[in-house]
């Protein structure tokens, strides 16, 4: 039954992906779009190997790990491509605040300038699940190999703990900013439908990962016999889950509205072509570089349109150009 859920949910994303490999269109948006929907094939594959040979689940589960945060910066990502990129959304929402919120735990802080730092700062905490996740998978080896490692084990002489510690502090920082971003770019994410993404793309990771949490929980409380039998419910339940994700991405990241853009033809690139430059990762390299960088340009805004009082901080030199210039027009006449 698990490896029904499992192909179904590969034959389905794999095809998705095919299609909008077949229109690629816009290159911008749908490098980002595949490498989001590639996470069902990953967590079905992996889960499902996971459950055929127990012995090697710690290295499947791995795999999940690293991609899961690679999901969520490349989501991030395809949110600032939509919205033009960072200078955009800086222009767009120059001089706005986010103001204290009891929902976004931002109630005993000062109102959050829009701003290029703003930016920068969500790009930060989405990158820092993609550096630090690696690293814990590293250590999680290390400590596998020396007998100081076991799922479940939450006992202060396991590094399950500590991993698993990290991991959420790590994890929930790239879920908060990203939610920060959704809420600051609400006005300006609309005409492109990002709810339904934002929804699948949250409930996915939260629900996978607090599920397997819950799971191993459970397994303590002595309504699951054994920490084996404990990983094997939390394979199966996402090998079925992935096959749900798969129909949501197929919703929510639809590829018909490139193929209208590509009758006649097979968009600007050949598939091959589409899918190498979907599955380079230059511009994660150059992102993440770029992010942490100590020494930046200065950008200068000017907050009432004058060269009085100009505001610097360090930050991207944003110069609206091709896409970004044309977003930040049509982002003008949306704000009047």
């Amino acid at each position: 039954l698990a490896g029904f859920f499992s192909f179904s949910a590969i034959f389905m994303a794999l095809w998705h992906i095919v299609m909008h490999l077949f229109n690629y269109t816009e290159p911008t948006f749908q490098r980002y779009t595949v490498r989001i929907v590639f996470m069902v094939p990953i967590f079905a594959l992996m889960s499902f190997l996971c459950i055929l040979y127990q012995e090697y689940a710690v290295y499947f589960d791995s795999v999940c790990q690293i991609y899961e945060a690679f999901v969520i910066y490349n989501f991030l990502s395809l949110c600032l491509a939509w919205v033009g990129g960072p200078g955009s959304v800086v222009q767009s929402l120059q001089g706005r605040m986010l103001k204290p919120s009891w929902h976004l735990m931002t109630c005993c802080m000062d109102p959050i300038p829009l701003d290029g730092v703003f930016i920068r700062r969500c790009k930060q905490g989405g990158i820092q699940f993609v550096i630090i996740k690696p690293l814990l998978v590293a250590a999680t080896f290390i400590l596998y190999s020396l007998d100081l490692y076991d799922d479940g084990n939450f006992s202060v002489t396991s590094g399950y703990l500590y991993i698993t510690l990290i991991y959420t502090v790590s994890y929930s920082v790239a879920l908060y900013v990203l939610v920060l971003f959704y809420v600051a770019c609400a006005d300006l994410l609309r005409p492109y439908k990002a709810l339904p993404k934002f929804i699948i793309i949250k409930s996915v990771v939260f629900l996978t990962y607090w599920q397997g949490v819950g799971v191993y929980i459970v397994a303590k409380m002595g309504y699951i016999k054994t920490a084996d039998e404990a990983e094997i419910v939390q394979n199966f339940l996402v090998c079925f889950e992935m096959l749900i994700a798969a129909m949501g991405h197929v919703y929510a990241f639809p590829y018909k509205q490139y193929a209208e853009a590509n009758v006649g033809g097979s968009g600007n690139l050949s598939f091959w072509a589409s899918l190498s430059h979907a599955l380079s990762l230059n511009d994660v390299v150059h992102d993440t570089l770029h992010q942490f960088a100590p020494t930046y340009h200065d950008y200068v805004l000017y907050s009432d349109g004058s060269q009085e009082a100009p505001m610097r901080y360090r930050a991207r030199t944003f110069v609206p150009t091709g896409q970004e210039m044309d977003t930040l027009r049509r982002h003008s006449k949306m704000f009047g």
